[in-house]
């Protein structure tokens, strides 16, 4: 019997951990987050999420020139990541940085946010 309580709690557990990765309340996310946008002068990339997609498929911003990622999830659990350089947002928060050469990167949600996380990508374009 004690199996069968131990099995049945670890499912209600594990329920609830998936339910609030990406669909939670996001009031109460935001009195959590301690990270702001920084302030800063020069090129801002605003990058928000929402379930499931990002508000732009593409970024652009200037090689060699210094820029500031604002990241911002508005609806569930969301953070960024972008392959091949180090960004690691999870909730809002801001990251500057300097690109030297030209290329695209990816950007995708780095918090499993649900079914539809895997389309959760967008591209950071540098000229």
């Amino acid at each position: 019997m004690n199996k069968k309580w131990g099995l049945l709690i670890s499912s209600v557990a594990l329920s609830a951990m998936l339910m609030t990765a990406c669909g939670g309340d996001k009031d109460q996310a935001a009195s959590t987050d301690a990270a702001a946008p920084a302030t800063t002068t020069g090129t801002q990339v605003n990058i928000e999420a929402s379930n499931w997609k990002f508000n732009q498929e593409t970024y652009e911003v200037k090689a060699g020139e210094e820029f500031t990622i604002n990241f911002k999830s508005t609806e569930g659990f969301h953070g960024i990541g972008i392959q091949g350089l180090d960004v690691d947002l999870q909730k809002d928060g801001s990251k500057t940085m300097k690109i030297d050469t030209a290329g695209e990167y990816t950007i995708f949600c780095n918090v499993i946010c649900g079914p539809d996380h895997a389309k959760m990508v967008a591209k950071l374009v540098v000229k």
